[in-house]
Parts: C-alpha cells; sequence; structure tokens
C-alpha cells in the first residue's frame, strides 16, 4: 500500500468547475435529446433531502449496521489552518470505516448507484431504498472514494464518483472497481481491524456543516444516539451494545495528536439506562415510567412486488405497529432549592427531546413535533414512540433518504373530522376511509391513538401540579383580588367605565357562570372551580387563572369574560417559572439561606422584565414609541391608586 501526504489533484476542485451548465440545444433536425441534463440533475440530487452533515453520516452508519458491523469509526483528517489571524483546526476528509461483511467488486459498483445496491432486497431491514450512499456522500462532498474487503484489506476493490471532473459528470458512469490501494492514514487512525470491512471516504467537501471535528461530534452526538440508540444501548437481552460508533479525529500531517469521542444513546423515552441526560447534579434519579401498556395495531396493507420476470403483482400481508408511552414520576417534575424542574440540567436535555419518535426497524426516522406545541414545558415531561416495519414505508411516506414519515407527519395534527362529508360520525368517517383510502385511514389512526395519549398524560401532569398546590384560596379583605375589585368600584363611582362592567348587570349569574366555564374550559385552565368561585360566589371583578397560552408570546393574557376580568397567567412563558412560581412554592421547609435565593432570583426576574420593557421603548419610534410611553404612564398612575388603596 503506497502512503499518501495529502489529497492528490484528482481529489481539488478545478478553476473551471462551475456548473450547473444550460441545457444543450434542442437539435436542428428536430431529433431528440436527453431527457437528463447531468450537471443541472447531479446539483438538484446534491441538494435534497439531507438537512446537515449529522444525518448524511447517518445515512452512512445505516449501511455499516445493515451490513452487520459491530464497530463503526467516523473518521475526521484535520488541518490546523489559518483562519483570518487566527489558526483553527478545519476538516479536510471525513471517512467512514466499519468491519461489516463487506462488498465484492460488482456490488461496489452498484452500490454508487442510485436506485441500486442490495440492501434494497431486504424488505424490512434499513436500508431499502438504494440511494443512501451515493446521495448522502454527494449532498456533502464532490468526491467519494470507496474500498471494501471481503477477505483482508489486501484484497480491497475501489470504485468512486467524482463531481469535480466535467468530464466524469457528462459521463455519469461508475466505473468497474479496480485495484486502488488504501491510504495509511485511514487504517492507522482507526480502531477497528478485521477480514471483511467498507471504507466510505469524502473529499473536496463544499457543503458541510460544521468545520471542526469536534463542532461535528457535538452537534451530531444528540441526533445519531437518538437514532441509533437501540444499538448503542446495553439495556437489552444481551447486555452489550450492538455496536460501538466512534468519532476519531487526527492530524492530517501527523505532529498533533486530537482527541475521539464515543457517540452514546439518547433515549427520548427516559427508559433505556445509561442514556444521556439521565445523570443530574440533584441526585434524583432521572428515569421515566411507563405509561399504561403498549398499543399493538395490525393493518392489512397491499404491496407491490415483482416476480424473477420483473412482472407486478399485488400481495395482502398483515403489518404491525407499536406504539408505547413513558411519564416523568411527579419527583422529577417539582422544583428544586427554588429552581424549575424545566431549568435543571435534565430538565434542559428533555426540552431537545420533545416530539414523538418515529422508528422504524429499530432506528428512529425523526422526532416530529407536529403532534406537539414545543412551547408547553409540560411536552418535556413524557415520551412516546411509534414503531413500525419498512412493510409500512408507502403507507407512512417514509422518504428515501429514511428523515421522515411525511403523510403521518401530515395528519399528526388532524382529526377524523377533518375529513368529514356531510354529517358523519367519526366511526362512519372511519368505515368509509377504511375502504376509500386505508393508507389514510392507517395514518389517522395512528395519529388520533398518540394524540389521546398525548393528551391524557398532559392533563396527568397538570393535574398533578394544581394538586400540589395549596386548596382553594380565601379570599381575605388584603388579598389583590379583593383591592383591585374595591378599587374599580371607586373609579366606576368616578365615571371610568370599563368595557367588562355592562355584563355584571345584564347578565344572570347562571349565564355569567356558563360563559365563564366555557372560557376557562377553552384555554384548558389549571384551576377552573377556583376562577369560578371568585367570580360567581364571592363577587370579584378579577381572578386569575393558570394555562399553557402556546399560540402567545404575552406573560399574561385579560379577557372581559360575563363582567369579569380574567387574567391568564400564561405557564408557558419563562416569566411564570422565574417569577411567579417562584413566589408561589412551598417555603415550610426552606432554610433562611434557600428563602434569600429564591427572593433573589425573583427580584432579578423582575428587574429583567422591566430592562425588556426599556429595551422595547429604546426600539421603538415615533407614534409607536409615543403610545408605549403613555401606556408606560397610564400603567404606572393605575397601579399606584390600587397598590395605595386603603392605606391612606
Amino acid at each position: 500500500m503506497v502512503e499518501d501526504d495529502g489529497p492528490s489533484d484528482k481529489y481539488r476542485p478545478r478553476p473551471d468547475d462551475s456548473y450547473p451548465q444550460p441545457p444543450p440545444p434542442a437539435r436542428a433536425d428536430g431529433g431528440g435529446m436527453s431527457m437528463i441534463n447531468n450537471e443541472m440533475y447531479i446539483e438538484a440530487i446534491r441538494s435534497s433531502g439531507y438537512n446537515d452533515t449529522a444525518m448524511a453520516l447517518g445515512e452512512l452508519i445505516d449501511n455499516s449496521l445493515q451490513a452487520k458491523a459491530s464497530k463503526v469509526d467516523v473518521l475526521i483528517a484535520e488541518s490546523h489552518n489559518k483562519v483570518g489571524k487566527k489558526r483553527s483546526w478545519q476538516a479536510h476528509e471525513i471517512a467512514v470505516l466499519d468491519n461489516g461483511i463487506g462488498m465484492d467488486e460488482f456490488l461496489l459498483q452498484r452500490a454508487l448507484r442510485l436506485g441500486d445496491g442490495d440492501h434494497h432486497k431486504d424488505e424490512y431491514g434499513m436500508g431499502k431504498f438504494g440511494v443512501g450512499l451515493p446521495q448522502a456522500s454527494i449532498s456533502q462532498a464532490k468526491r467519494i472514494d470507496v474500498w471494501s474487503w471481503q477477505d483482508g484489506v489486501e484484497s480491497a476493490k475501489h470504485a468512486y464518483i467524482d463531481l469535480g471532473d466535467r468530464e466524469w459528470v457528462k459521463r455519469l458512469e461508475i466505473m468497474p472497481a479496480d485495484d486502488e490501494d488504501i491510504p495509511h492514514k485511514w487504517l492507522d487512525n482507526s480502531r477497528i481491524s478485521g477480514k471483511t470491512g467498507t471504507l466510505v471516504v469524502w473529499s473536496v467537501m463544499d457543503e458541510i456543516s460544521w468545520i471542526k471535528a469536534s463542532t461535528i461530534y457535538s452537534n451530531s452526538n444528540f441526533l445519531v444516539g437518538r437514532m441509533y440508540r437501540n444499538w448503542l444501548t446495553t439495556d437489552n437481552k444481551e447486555g452489550k451494545q450492538k455496536a460501538l460508533i466512534q468519532l476519531i479525529s487526527f492530524d492530517h500531517s501527523g505532529r498533533v495528536e486530537r482527541p475521539s469521542w464515543i457517540y452514546k444513546p439518547n433515549d427520548p423515552m427516559y427508559m433505556l439506562n445509561r442514556s444521556s441526560g439521565m445523570k443530574s447534579s440533584t441526585k434524583r434519579n432521572v428515569k421515566f415510567e411507563k405509561w399504561g401498556e403498549p398499543l399493538e395495531e395490525e393493518y392489512i396493507v397491499t404491496l407491490t412486488k415483482k416476480n424473477e420476470e420483473g412482472e407486478e403483482y399485488n400481495v395482502e400481508q398483515v403489518e404491525k405497529v407499536t406504539i408505547g408511552f413513558s411519564l416523568a414520576p411527579k419527583e422529577l417534575r417539582e422544583p428544586h432549592d427554588g429552581t424549575d424542574a424545566g431549568n435543571l440540567d435534565y430538565g434542559k436535555h428533555m426540552k431537545k427531546n420533545i416530539g414523538v419518535s418515529i422508528m422504524r426497524s429499530g432506528r428512529e426516522l425523526e422526532l416530529e413535533t407536529k403532534f406537539v406545541s414545543s412551547k408547553d414545558p409540560r411536552n418535556r415531561w413524557w415520551g412516546a414512540e411509534v414503531h413500525f416495519s419498512p412493510g409500512l414505508d408507502k403507507i407512512l411516506g417514509v422518504t428515501n433518504n429514511k428523515q421522515h414519515a411525511k403523510k403521518l407527519s401530515a395528519v399528526a395534527n388532524k382529526d377524523w373530522d377533518d375529513f368529514e362529508e356531510g354529517k358523519e360520525t367519526d366511526l362512519q368517517i372511519k368505515k368509509r376511509l377504511k375502504i376509500e383510502d386505508p393508507g389514510l385511514y392507517i395514518c389517522l389512526d395512528i395519529a388520533t391513538k398518540v394524540r389521546n395519549n398525548i393528551s391524557k398524560m398532559m392533563e396527568t401532569i397538570a393535574k398533578a401540579r394544581t394538586s400540589s398546590k395549596s386548596g382553594r384560596k380565601k379570599r381575605h379583605a388584603d388579598s389583590p383580588e379583593r383591592k383591585g375589585t374595591e378599587a374599580t368600584k371607586v373609579r366606576k363611582e368616578e365615571g371610568h367605565e370599563g368595557e367588562s362592567d355592562p355584563d355584571e348587570k345584564e347578565l344572570s349569574k347562571d349565564e355569567r357562570m356558563e360563559r365563564l366555564e366555557e372560557f376557562l374550559q377553552k384555554i384548558e385552565a389549571d384551576n377552573p372551580s377556583e376562577a369560578l368561585g371568585d367570580i360567581t360566589d364571592t363577587g370579584l371583578k378579577y381572578t386569575f387563572a393558570h394555562a399553557y397560552l402556546d399560540s402567545s408570546d404575552a406573560f399574561f393574557t385579560v379577557d372581559g369574560i360575563a363582567g369579569a376580568i380574567v387574567i391568564t397567567l400564561n405557564r408557558a412563558h419563562a416569566a411564570y417559572s422565574e417569577l411567579f412560581d417562584t413566589l408561589q412554592l412551598d417555603t415550610s421547609d426552606k432554610t433562611p439561606q434557600e428563602l434569600n435565593q429564591m427572593l433573589l432570583r425573583a427580584n432579578s426576574s423582575l428587574l429583567l422584565m422591566l430592562i425588556a420593557w426599556s429595551r422595547l421603548e429604546d426600539e421603538s419610534s415615533g407614534g409607536a414609541k409615543i403610545r408605549i410611553k403613555d401606556i408606560r404612564n397610564d400603567w404606572g398612575r393605575m397601579s399606584r391608586d390600587f397598590l395605595l388603596f386603603g392605606k391612606e
């Protein structure tokens, strides 16, 4: 094998590599032309499908695991280059090396063709579509080199794609595998050895998302760990990992020792042992509990297959879908030393894992967030997984890059009545869709089962939080609600009328209660009975509700309902946990030092809100600036009157 000091000229982009080129002109004799403009076609393929370098690397890892690899190394050759006035490490080439079963020279050639390869024959494997290796690779780099061996590295065969070569692009021809030696640097810096394996090398990387090995790892660890958690965990029958995946960086010149990292499992269900995010400085047991029993659903689907002669035929078969749920125990959701659980280390980790994990053959396609609103902090305290086999790929709309189940996503926030024709019941809609559009029926059935259980878990979280508070507060004479009501009476006597005031006299008590109850149900308030009692039983003008207002960026909203003013505090706003929740915590078991910290935190939060207001004024101009200042002055005068009411 030949030692290399760096990439050869064929790896470097050429000055005239400016494509896409314009399509060829029509032939004068009226003859046909190629359906595909090669340059433009390749450019379109390069820009389609992969969100970032982490997803593209995931595709290559898929291939390795499909080839029964137990070890996968992501190798990054770095150079210490000058960037401006500073020097920084930059990824020069990236490779993925595995100890899988390898490929013979014919299959190696086919593996670089779009829509070919061999994994597509395995209906129930991860890599079925036959586009992964070439599409993922060219989305990041112009030069792709692949070596594969089945009888020691000395037997390795080599094939390549070279988008920097205009003549190659014109042909788009994968040449038969050759005997080109593997560059020593990849084998020397890897920790993998064996008689079989595959090496994929990206060079002339013009589309990578991050330029440093450390950044590539930090941005890919969370995603790769989640995608392949079932391979990385030891929480299985065997009690050991199915595969070791690591990222190894090295100095291209060989002069400087560079770090390496191991990919760790990342379980959004927070039930696998030793998953990332399950350690905490609070010493709490960061582990979710199973929510109910997994739903085992069976669907009859019609699949189109081909016989040996290439003729298509249909076959019906039963496909299973398993839907599982998990819920954080109450202790994990409670504040710790005056800090909201969502702001603790594990709470921040869980925020990044909000969504429903869509699992295909044990590998995560995506964390679908259309089922939820990321603004609602309660979403971090539950997990949900949808497991299915590739027999449902077409039904659920799995994309060829295995990043989405687009048909399932399309109905994630829809219900049966969204597809109503006439005055149909849900049952009638289900029966009709099952016949007319069985694919849509399956997607909707899965989506509604997922959402219904999520709603139940959210209710459990809300009830637990509400019950942890003290019971209904007794509105004493000095309560803010009482003082505000009395101060408002004085203002009305002085001739100041509010928009909500007429309904106090015009509506009966039952009408008021009905409208208030309807409003509180609509916003899904935590404390509806308390808020209702304030108005209907005690005659207060004001009441506070607590709810997650996903569609609002405001800390609170004001609604005149049935003669009352309902002030809804937005649990989804940072001010709720940082200010209000801090002041409402049970302080009976707190030390003076802890109480002081709580007060300091609340004071800091209030000052930051005032700073935010000041910045709002500073960024305003013209009439808007004048109106904001007037509002501040008017609010200041009314706040003074309400705060001092009864103290003169």
